[in-house]
């Protein structure tokens, strides 16, 4: 709305123009039909105009209608001179500018559609042609969009990209590599079926060491896109916006484990493989087997055949071509052989070893039963067995060695020193044998017999000195009665404990280092906790020994994995620091988090078990045991300022829940009316369980719940007495007989 109240764009019909200047239109309308129509949109523009500034519509009108309609132009003299009066006196005796300077109007007009524009000294512009408008647009769409897609794909596989129909696209070099990796697991493991004359065979991809080339996958897939520069790269996009790049998939075999699989398949698939030949030994004459022609998978085609197989999911079932195929050997080649077997079986073969005095003969029989031939390098080759010479040199192997002597931790109460090791002698079977061959193939059949001097022993007295093991951390016994079958079954657990190293770094799984409790292994059945109730299972009982050693972690300070406590409370368990375990689960794990060594050694009674921790903890020792329901611990040194100091606190009991009723049972072998407790109850509770370890004056808690669930009673009870349909039992009382002398009947019974 302008300064005079007239309202713009509400009304733009042409019956609203002023009568001269709708006259003026119209006339010019009848003059110029079809060349400058006067469209509806034309005169809402002159309407906006003239109600803004009638002596500008007027000018604007003038320059149009020049020197076309002489009629015109006095109409619009007329109107340009009344408004400029009009614009010259306003009411208020001054001046009025009827124009907006922040308005601009397009004003189609005959004027070559310039644009008409309330500020005088605005420029005048020609429209842009719309097919140009959509074009242009159409351009930053696209480049807009290409910016989108570059901005999403940044650093990762541009576009739909695919492996074998594995979708890499979008993916970061990391997921890619990780997909490859699924997609080559996937390829390797499924198992692959071929057509070999008549039968089918089948083979894993992995077995013939089929592995994909991922990171020439990886680095193909990241290239998609970028090459060309901008241009290029935009290119590219543009003409790949809805396609798909299907990678190759780079795959390569193992040749030689391709082969003993396709020696295999000759052999049994085939079925007439050629014979390359042999030498065999009859007694302790070589005799020849010559080669013979036969047939075999084609060497030249069938690897690519597997493995453009193994590298896709869409899989067939593929005839393998086979051809004539000649031996290896001559007949020639087997005969120089026998020959070099003759010579070597020519008689029996003496080693001595002069600085040792020692000598040892190999007979001929001897020598027959340890000679093997091959094929090898064109030709057959000898070796001699090392398994069976070694059992040759068995008998005297006392008195050619002087074996070894490894270095042992030696434990003295609570210190460990290190025993050092001592260098030996040895005689190496795989040398001797080699020296065997060797010398039978000579003249003189005379050679030396290597023995080896200045042996290491197997574990060195240096490396037991660099696992820093120098005194006992912790130690903690728990007690239990004598002569049941769980206490066999803790003392096989114990025994496959002991002596176990932990390095620094390393965690420890109790049920991988002793394995699955079997009757094989000596284990016997005994209670364990299972749904609430105590069964008897194979290794029952074991759960001691998994609380004992927990406290030995516990209280040497070293890291809690995970441990799980018994779901009752048994108060021969401290309460809350204790643990059980079963098989698979749950387990005990620990983890040395300290850079010295530990040593776990373990002992037992008929009546307790106890464990052991050694490593160094500056000389810090700890020891405790469970006994009469109480735990005691005992500072046994107090360590020097670098040591671990471990406290503990274990609250009150609270939150007691109380059993449910009584469960009962049937058992045939129970009496009527009668019952037997095989569990009796107990209450069930939480106590909350800190653990503090302080060390170089830092102090780091741990703090958790233990929550023991309530123990239900349960008798066996004989099977009637469930269904109520017991029998009653009647009894009937007999009375003794009884003499009189009155002759009066005797009296009846009571």
């Amino acid at each position: 709305m302008d300064a005079q109240g007239h309202q713009f764009g509400v009304q733009t019909s042409a019956d609203l123009l002023p009568d001269c200047l709708r006259k003026v239109l119209d006339r010019a309308a009848s003059q110029m039909p079809g060349e400058y129509p006067v469209s509806n949109g034309t005169q809402e523009a002159l309407l906006r105009l003239w109600w803004i500034d009638p002596l500008e519509t007027g000018l604007r009108l003038r320059r149009a209608l020049a020197k076309r309609d002489v009629s015109s132009r006095r109409d619009l003299d007329r109107v340009t001179r009344r408004n400029r009066r009009k614009r010259n006196h306003s009411g208020d005796g001054k001046a009025t500018d009827y124009r907006s300077p922040n308005t601009h109007i397009n004003l189609q007009s005959p004027l070559g559609d310039k644009h008409m524009s309330t500020d005088a000294q605005s420029p005048s512009r020609f429209k842009v042609p719309l097919p140009a408008l959509i074009a242009g647009g159409v351009l930053v769409f696209v480049f807009a969009l290409y910016g989108i897609n570059r901005a999403i794909s940044a650093g990762g596989v541009i576009g739909s990209v695919h492996l074998d129909g594995v979708e890499l696209g979008g993916m970061k070099p990391q997921e890619a590599a990780l997909a490859i990796g699924d997609h080559e697991a996937l390829l390797a493991d499924e198992p692959v079926s071929f057509l070999v004359r008549d039968s089918i065979v089948n083979v894993q991809p992995i077995a013939t060491g089929f592995a994909l080339d991922g990171q020439s996958i990886l680095t193909e897939a990241m290239g998609i896109g970028r090459e060309g520069g901008f241009l290029g790269e935009f290119w590219w996009w543009l003409t790949h916006l809805f396609q798909t790049t299907n990678l190759e998939v780079a795959s390569a075999l193992d040749p030689e484990a391709l082969e003993q699989i396709l020696l295999t398949w000759d052999e049994e698939a085939v079925g007439n493989p050629p014979f390359n030949g042999a030498v065999v030994v009859n007694g302790i004459s070589p005799e020849p087997q010559y080669p013979t022609p036969g047939e075999m998978l084609d060497r030249s085609l069938v690897p690519g055949l597997m493995l453009g197989q193994f590298s896709t999911v869409q899989r067939q079932t593929l005839e393998l071509p086979i051809v004539q195929a000649e031996p290896a050997l001559t007949a020639s080649q087997v005969d120089q052989a026998v020959s070099t077997a003759r010579l070597i079986l020519a008689g029996p073969v003496r080693l001595t070893n002069p600085e040792r005095e020692k000598e040892i003969t190999f007979s001929t029989e001897e020598l027959a039963t340890a000679l093997r031939s091959e094929l090898a390098n064109g030709g057959i080759v000898f070796r001699m067995e090392t398994e069976v010479v070694s059992g040759f040199l068995e008998p005297l192997r006392t008195e050619l060695e002087d074996p070894p002597v490894n270095a042992e931790l030696q434990i003295d109460g609570n210190s460990v020193t290190v025993i050092p090791g001592l260098r030996g002698t040895l005689v190496d079977d795989e040398v001797v044998a080699e020296s065997v061959l060797t010398v039978a193939a000579s003249a003189s059949r005379q050679g030396l017999l290597p023995i080896e001097e200045a042996v290491d022993p197997d574990v060195t007295t240096e490396e037991l000195q660099a696992l820093g093991i120098t005194h006992k951390v912790s130690q903690f016994t728990t007690h239990h009665d004598c002569c049941q079958n769980r206490v066999t079954n803790i003392h096989l657990f114990a025994d496959a404990i002991d002596g176990t190293i932990v390095m620094p770094g390393e965690t420890f799984s109790l049920n991988l280092a002793v394995g699955e409790r079997t009757v094989e292994a000596g284990y016997l059945e005994d209670g364990t906790i299972i749904a609430g109730e105590i069964v008897p299972t194979v290794g029952g009982g074991v759960s001691q020994f998994a609380t004992t050693f927990y406290n030995a972690v516990f209280w040497g300070g070293y890291e809690d994995m995970t441990h799980k406590p018994h779901s009752f409370y048994i108060s021969r368990y401290p309460l809350g620091i204790e643990a059980t375990i079963n098989w698979p689960v749950p387990d005990l794990h620990f983890r040395n988090n300290t850079d010295k060594a530990i040593l776990i050694k373990t002992s037992y009674t008929n009546t307790s078990i106890t464990v052991m921790f050694f490593s160094d903890n500056d000389g810090r020792i700890i020891a405790g045991q469970q006994s009469g329901g109480r735990l005691r611990m005992e500072v046994v040194a107090e360590g020097g300022p670098n040591a671990r100091v471990v406290t503990a606190n274990v609250s009150d009991r609270y939150g007691f829940r109380d059993p449910p009723d009584p469960l009962y049972r049937g058992d045939p072998t129970v009496a009527p009316e009668t019952q037997r407790e095989v569990q009796g109850p107990s209450q069930g509770f939480s106590v909350a369980v800190s653990r503090t370890i302080t060390h170089l004056g830092v102090a780091n808690t741990n703090e958790w719940t233990v929550i023991y669930s309530p123990r239900r009673q349960i008798f066996l009870v004989n099977p009637c007495t469930l269904q109520a349909n017991c029998p009653t039992t009647t009894v009937t009382t007999i009375p003794e007989e009884t003499t009189t002398t009155s002759g009066e009947p005797p009296a009846p019974p009571p």
